[in-house]
């Protein structure tokens, strides 16, 4: 903040934004037959970010990780469950965190926009902006062009003639001419309203801008029209913008520097060359993976990605995206639930002909999320434990089955085979793999060493 903000003292001239163990958790109605109850959507969970001043950040991962949520949080549109961002940070402060010492709770609270009272939080949001992904949506249909961009200028006290004057040196300046002022949103193309939508989000000169999937919804020559128009704004007007999108290609043509977000979580974050030259995060390889090369004789493997995207409801122990990973192992995290499935199909008598001889199997009961109990009719002999146990371990051996890593122990009790899956799971947490090159992946657990105070990050 600026001294005549919440954060005292002078404004680092380097850092614009300090995003500091942000969550979002929306609360989500179950019903029973016995109780309703509201459990968590844990929609963004636990992020840490900072955007020096002059960067273009982008924000990438599949639909549903997110990012659209994050984006909001950054320039206060919802409020978070927990955390802190702190605008325009004090020199004080990033010189705290420089020295990757233990900034006090107090002082993050005081500097954090989420604390402002509503007359600062108005006078900020001239500083940012955003710009959604379908401009129809977001722009009123029984206002006329001028009006749509003048509005923001007259909401902040300036003279009429001075906000239609703006509004008109704003359309000349993304490409549309003084014929489109007394038109309708209706009356324009797909492309012509995305202009409109950034002339608007100009209108108060701001300095940071979220732009959440601005060419998603236009086609591809009219994406590079409106690609090249952001740039030569952001160069003219010295904007910061976090750019969210799910095309690769376009995050590589814009962004300096790239955030990777998988399930509420960023799991790898790097410069743009680097990510695309060296991919560390298994899902960010199946993300570039996907990414077409203008070349038919150049041949890529692709990775694709098993199974569906966990719910943000019930999320996997442990790496979310280990349920998905081809390069799992015991320490990514499994729950007894997660290899119900697998037993069922290893203990399928039919495909084994060895348990052909055994008693037909009974039922699998999730006794709690280490611990699965599987009984059969009659009781297992010890000879009879011993097979299952075997047939068991031979899957294990053999790595086909992912969730298979999970189990930590076998054994015969009362006459049932109880398993037992890996307890003290963690989730990975961003440490540094290179410089300027974080990760989150048990992979790089032993290559990796702190990941230094935030601004060391950057």
């Amino acid at each position: 903040m600026t001294q005549s903000d919440n954060s005292p003292g002078r404004s680092n001239q380097e850092y614009l934004l300090i995003a500091k163990n942000i969550k979002k958790y929306f609360p989500i109605k179950m019903s029973s037959k016995v109780m309703t109850h509201r459990i968590p959507l844990k929609a963004v969970d636990d992020v840490s970010l900072i955007i020096k001043r002059g960067e273009v950040i982008g924000l990438v991962g599949e639909s549903g990780c997110g990012k659209t949520t994050l984006g909001k949080l950054l320039i206060n549109l919802i409020s978070p469950s927990e955390g802190y961002l702190v605008f325009n940070p004090s020199e004080e402060l990033v010189k705290d965190l420089g020295k990757d010492e233990s900034v006090e709770e107090k002082e993050f609270r005081d500097a954090s926009m989420y604390n402002l009272n509503k007359r600062k939080m108005r006078q900020l949001r001239r500083k940012m902006q955003i710009v959604f992904q379908d401009p129809y949506s977001s722009l009123d249909p029984r206002y006329l062009i001028k009006d749509i961009i003048a509005e923001p200028l007259l909401s902040f006290g300036i003279r009429k003639d001075e906000a239609y004057s703006r509004s008109s040196n704003l359309l000349r300046e993304v490409g549309l001419s003084d014929d489109f002022v007394n038109r309708y949103p209706h009356q324009l193309s797909g492309g012509q309203r995305q202009r409109v939508a950034i002339a608007r989000a100009l209108a108060l000169n701001p300095e940071f801008m979220v732009l959440d999937e601005p060419t998603s919804a236009l086609d591809v020559s009219v994406q590079a029209q409106v690609l090249n128009l952001l740039e030569n704004l952001r160069k003219k007007h010295n904007l910061t913008i976090l750019f969210i999108t799910h095309n690769m290609i376009v995050a590589r043509h814009i962004c300096n520097r790239i955030y990777v977000m998988y399930l509420g979580k960023i799991v790898e974050e790097a410069r743009t060359e680097d990510l695309f030259a060296k991919p560390m995060h298994p899902y960010t390889v199946a993300l570039l993976s996907s990414v077409p090369i203008p070349n038919p004789k150049t041949k890529r493997s692709r990775v694709i990605l098993e199974g569906d995207v966990p719910s943000p409801i019930t999320k996997p122990r442990g790496c979310s995206f280990h349920t998905r990973c081809k390069f799992a192992f015991e320490k990514c995290g499994w729950t007894s639930g997660e290899i119900v499935e697998s037993m069922n199909y290893i203990l399928d008598p039919t495909r084994n002909t060895v348990l052909e001889t055994l008693p037909a199997l009974s039922v699998m009961e999730v006794i709690d999320e280490n611990r699965l109990k599987i009984s059969y009719f009659g009781s297992l002999s010890q000879e009879q434990g011993e097979t299952i146990k075997e047939v068991i371990n031979k899957e294990r051996r053999e790595g086909k089955i992912r969730s298979l890593f999970g189990i930590s122990s076998i054994s015969l009790e009362n006459g049932s085979i109880l398993i037992n899956v890996f307890e003290s799971i963690r989730d990975p947490v961003l440490l540094t793999s290179d410089i300027e090159h974080l990760v989150a992946c048990w992979l790089y657990e032993e290559k990796n060493s702190s990941a230094g105070s935030i601004i060391e990050r950057a």
